[in-house]
């Protein structure tokens, strides 16, 4: 039986609704004298030993409720304002949380070190409302497949490939609709926004035979099912990939010749309603010190949106810095962030269908 640890991230995530949600830390207190940070923050981002720097150096307790998608990130959030100081959302989820007004602006003369970072490789939808409310962490790159050299039974080199039934119970990826749907219309020659019921139809048909394959759904790190063995296949982003590579040399990637390339930044966010909102800045300008935040990519390699950082990585991620190359031809970015509404509704159903069966 597929082991599904997600639904798929909806395109109403205004309106989630989740229960049972409790926030993490103390939520009392002004905005900076207290001695916490409630973060919200996904697991292999950050690493623990920026953290445990952070708190030696600042005397500020960091409390971390680490999640693996961007829907418990909006939802937590929205259930206790005032249970997160911090958060690391992508782009869609930013749009999401800066529409309900729950972050503040971010005040860059309290955050020197945010002279370093630029916006030049984030996502090219980000625009001047969005750098209103964030600062830009890393950029993941594209999705990319990996694979394990010795016991993937086909030979992938295009998409249709991975509809071979000898690879049943070999793959895992991501759970999204917003990913497979527009990849799936793309790869039949249509729009990757179509709400053209025959259209989605034969990308349902599509995926379908895709999800008969999968054995593992992640959104976090799909490549772990990999390195463990249960999988052979893996569909995840460039920096959970490239770490994979570093950590077993029977991995390899793979060039799929009509891939799709969707590009995901993470943003540093303060909550409106923080009552931390002064530790969370310290927080945002430790991280984009060059120095820590190449430790950052050391740990977690991605794209640096930190060019002074690149002076002080490994020689390891300089081995793997390749694998993050952004494509000039636009005609295969897929901006699941500008999708239409009604799209990724329509996508949203059929997925949760599949899902369901």
């Amino acid at each position: 039986m597929k082991r599904r640890k997600f639904l798929a991230l909806t395109a109403a995530l205004v309106l989630a609704a989740t229960t049972g949600l409790a926030s993490c830390g103390n939520n009392s207190g002004n905005k900076g004298d207290t001695k916490e940070l409630n973060m919200i923050l996904y697991p292999d981002y950050v690493p623990q030993s920026v953290i445990d720097s952070f708190e030696k150096e600042t005397g500020i307790k960091c409390n971390i409720d680490y999640v693996d998608n961007d829907t418990l990130i909006y939802t937590k959030w929205s259930e206790d304002p005032k249970g997160y100081d911090i958060g690391q959302p992508a782009i869609s989820t930013l749009h999401a949380l800066i529409d309900a007004d729950m972050l503040q602006e971010t005040s860059y003369e309290d955050i020197p070190n945010s002279k370093y970072i630029s916006t030049d490789k984030c996502d090219i939808s980000l625009n001047d409302n969005d750098k209103k409310y964030s600062i830009p962490y890393n950029t993941t790159g594209g999705y990319t497949w990996i694979y394990n050299t010795k016991t993937c039974p086909v030979t992938i080199t295009k998409m249709d490939d991975l509809l071979d039934e000898k690879l049943r119970g070999q793959i895992v990826t991501m759970p999204y609709s917003f990913m497979w749907y527009p990849s799936a219309l793309m790869h039949l020659g249509y729009s990757d926004s179509s709400t053209d019921e025959k259209e989605i139809a034969e990308a349902t048909e599509w995926v379908k035979k895709l999800t008969a394959n999968v054995k593992v759904f992640d959104g976090a790190t799909p490549s772990s099912s990999v390195k463990n063995g249960e999988c052979s296949v893996a569909l995840t982003f460039a920096s959970d990939a490239s770490r994979a590579l570093l950590d077993d040399p029977d991995l390899d990637y793979l060039k799929v010749e009509d891939q799709t390339f969707m590009q995901c930044t993470q943003y540093w966010v303060i909550g409106k309603q923080s009552p931390n909102s002064k530790n969370a800045e310290k927080f945002i300008d430790y991280i984009c010190d060059p120095k820590i935040y190449a430790e950052c990519l050391n740990t977690y390699p991605a794209i640096s949106n930190n060019e002074e950082a690149l002076n002080y990585v490994s020689d390891d991620y300089k081995k793997i810095e390749g694998m993050f190359e952004i494509p000039d031809d636009k005609k295969s970015y897929i901006l699941n962030s500008d999708l239409p509404t009604d799209a990724l509704s329509a996508y949203d159903e059929q997925w949760n269908k599949i899902m369901s069966n």
